[in-house]
């Protein structure tokens, strides 16, 4: 079956899948390497993966403008990157996708302030019920306390934010660069501002951990392509209430690959977060509906 006539709730459900896989690997690629390290692999390989499927479909020409703001967008994206990589490597790997799911409030924010978007009540109510959500998941007992678990924390929110005003930056691109054009600029970017850390961060990785690496930028790589298929040939409020099953697979692949246990506050708050986006996405479509 060819992915231009698959159903695309069933590609966005497999892609969801694969990203959430990939935070697995890149949460096992961790233990035994630096987050910085991770970071740049991650990239680097989705870069290589990337580059030949944009010389295949002819479109590996870009304008000065397009590297200009994807340099911008590229080095935000490492910086979300690393840490909400640190998040997964601190944190239970559910809880810290509960916890990124506020990054979708934020955008109209940023969005505001960048782009002089108007932003409606009910954004700023979904923001604050969200943020609610997010004090719940962090609350409760740990089963297993790790020593970094509040720096954990932090860095997944502030990788949300940087997430949400990458979104927004992709917002002033998408109109104007081909989709295999900032698939590689999105990963080119980021590899190359952490490439000159990565080198001097030990261990480096050896032939034996290569295999994970491309893993990741292979996992990455599809995933984005599945939701690209996805939200090209379906409503978006219909595929982002599928955005959410992240919290299942996370809490499956934590438990799985790393016997981790997902708390009962953890899935109360990811749901807290998840209405308010789906809150504020319902109603911006029955704004949208005519009269």
């Amino acid at each position: 079956m060819r992915l231009s006539s698959a159903p695309p709730m069933l590609l966005a459900f497999l892609g969801i899948a694969l990203l959430c896989a990939m935070d697995a690997a890149i949460k096992l690629g961790a233990q035994s390497h630096a987050i910085i390290t991770v970071t740049f692999m991650r990239y680097f390989a989705g870069a290589l993966i990337a580059l030949p499927l944009m010389l295949h479909f002819r479109k590996a020409a870009f304008s000065r403008d397009a590297l200009q703001g994807h340099a911008v967008r590229g080095l935000v994206i490492a910086g979300a990157a690393y840490l909400f990589f640190y998040g997964l490597w601190a944190i239970p790997i559910a809880e810290a996708i509960a916890i990124s799911f506020i990054a979708p409030l934020l955008v109209p924010l940023i969005a505001r302030v960048l782009l002089g978007e108007r932003m409606r009540a009910i954004n700023i109510a979904a923001c604050l019920v969200g943020f609610g959500g997010v004090l719940v998941t962090v609350t409760g007992q740990v089963s297993l306390p790790t020593p970094n678990r509040t720096e954990g924390v932090v860095a997944v929110l502030v990788s949300a934010v940087l997430y949400a005003l990458s979104v927004v930056l992709l917002r002033q691109r998408a109109t104007r660069d081909d989709p295999h054009v900032i698939s590689f600029l999105a990963a080119a970017f980021p590899a190359l501002y952490t490439a000159p850390f990565a080198v001097f961060a030990a261990p480096l990785p050896s032939p034996g951990t290569i295999p994970l690496f491309a893993l990741m930028g292979a996992l990455g790589t599809g995933g984005i392509l599945l939701l690209a298929f996805a939200y090209a040939r379906a409503e978006a409020q219909k595929i982002v209430v599928l955005e959410y099953t992240a919290l299942g697979w996370g809490a499956l692949f934590g438990w799985w690959v790393f016997g981790e246990t997902v708390r009962a506050q953890v899935v109360l708050g990811g749901a807290i977060v998840a209405a308010a986006c789906l809150m504020a996405a319902w109603s911006g479509r029955r704004k949208a509906l005519p009269a």
